[in-house]
């Protein structure tokens, strides 16, 4: 679950895949808890290497959060994942790696697929629920 923002930590924001490794992607993932396919680890670093950008939060040595998207660059931008660290949530994290999303995406509409357990978390950062979208989900033997 992001966290919410009410209180600061000192992250450096990192643009690029520098720092991760499937195993520590997979490990933030299940802890965050952020539901994805993380078992295989091929899998795992094919969906980081085809992205259009990845941002990662670290305090010190340790990584806190990444945010994973994809962008046209021109009109839509796509928040596939938001994930920070269980212990260092409501600190800022999420709220740091957003503002990053949105001053590289700056000029394009953000969109995201959220949990019901981070739903107010993005209704305070300004993001509205919309109605106007179809889902397919992805067929099981790929």
């Amino acid at each position: 679950m992001p966290d919410d923002g009410n209180a600061d930590i000192n992250v450096n924001v990192r643009e690029g895949l520098r720092g991760l490794t499937p195993a520590r992607i997979a490990t933030l993932y299940r802890r965050a808890p952020l539901l994805r396919p993380v078992d295989d680890p091929d899998q795992v670093w094919a969906m980081f290497e085809r992205s259009s950008l990845v941002l990662t939060a670290w305090h010190g040595n340790e990584l806190a959060g990444i945010a994973r998207v994809l962008t046209d660059g021109v009109l839509y931008s796509y928040l596939c994942d938001l994930a920070v660290e269980p212990d260092l949530q409501r600190l800022g994290v999420g709220r740091t790696l957003i503002d990053a999303v949105l001053d590289r995406c700056a000029g394009t509409e953000l969109v995201l697929r959220d949990s019901d357990i981070s739903s107010s978390f993005y209704e305070r950062l300004d993001f509205e629920r919309v109605g106007n979208a179809w889902v397919r989900e992805a067929e099981s033997d790929r």
